[in-house]
């Protein structure tokens, strides 16, 4: 594995690239921290109240494009008052290059050490956030294009998943055939959408859930951002129960293919990867599997 994707080297190019255009800035960050790195490595410049997210773009070509659209999104839903975090006013708003890696600024936000995930105080903060969403008229992608289709490609494609038994993938790719062939039967009314909410995209700071991570913003019916969300509790958002459940058995697919193509870039992948395709199978789960399906 060479330095740009073990992990030790991909941490320490973000730390680099993190503080070295903060400093074209004018900002000095003493104290730089990894804050967790996963699909991208996000970086707290302390004690500056500032947080860089570093994609790192070697065999990424679409990462950052998807970096600006989530940009611009948030700068849509933080400017409406949008339970959103800002991206920060210490460095200009665009996507910035440092060799191969390309990085946006946001506001840190402390997180409550004592405060759990609440899932009925995140369905609330996502509805907010879909009310907000409902005027961003710039286009998305379809969510069947960015995950669902990809997913299918992705099976189809020998080259990837080399560390899936083949009777995982040859479940994997007739349950896709099966799901997607019932979706076919439905109409959908597509609208902008998180795209992939679950509980590790909410920040809970100052007793309020805050939704991060606009990456995967897409448009797609409603129960595809409600599949993403922990099942059971009362839930603000009226949703088709039948819908609702046919997409999150196809975000867990999607989920188990993706996180299964990726699982060499972080453990966090392949263990959610393989607890997706537990789920799927029916398998008992020892803890909820986080969708993950970044671009």
């Amino acid at each position: 594995m060479d330095h740009c994707t073990s992990r030790a080297g991909r941490q320490a190019l973000a730390l680099r690239a993190a503080t070295a255009v903060a400093r074209r800035h004018g900002l000095l960050a003493s104290e730089p921290r990894v804050l967790s790195d996963c699909n991208n490595t996000i970086v707290h410049l302390a004690p500056l109240p500032v947080v860089a997210k570093v994609c790192h773009t070697r065999g990424r070509p679409a990462a950052a494009a998807a970096l600006g659209v989530e940009l611009e999104i948030a700068q849509h839903l933080a400017g409406a008052g949008a339970p959103v975090v800002s991206p920060s006013p210490e460095v200009p708003a665009t996507v910035h290059q440092d060799r191969e890696q390309a990085l946006t600024f946001w506001c840190y936000q402390e997180r409550d050490p004592e405060s759990a995930f609440d899932p009925g105080s995140a369905r609330r903060a996502l509805r907010d956030v879909h009310a907000v969403l409902d005027r961003y008229r710039a286009p998305l992608p379809s969510f069947l294009d960015r995950q669902i289709r990809r997913a299918g490609r992705l099976l189809a494609d020998p080259t990837t998943l080399p560390t899936l038994p083949p009777v995982d993938r040859d479940f994997l790719a007739a349950e896709h055939r099966r799901l997607t062939g019932v979706l076919q039967e439905w109409h959908l009314e597509p609208r902008v959408l998180h795209g992939d909410p679950h509980r590790g995209n909410f920040l809970v700071s100052r007793g309020r859930h805050l939704v991060i991570d606009f990456e995967s913003a897409c448009s797609g019916p409603l129960e595809w951002d409600l599949s993403a969300l922990p099942v059971g509790g009362a839930d603000p958002i009226p949703a088709d129960p039948d819908l609702l459940a046919l997409l999150r058995r196809l975000r867990s697919l999607c989920a188990a293919v993706w996180c299964k193509s990726h699982a060499a870039r972080s453990p966090e992948l392949d263990r959610s990867g393989s607890l997706n395709l537990a789920v799927l199978r029916g398998r008992q789960a020892s803890e909820e599997p986080r969708p993950l399906l970044v671009a």
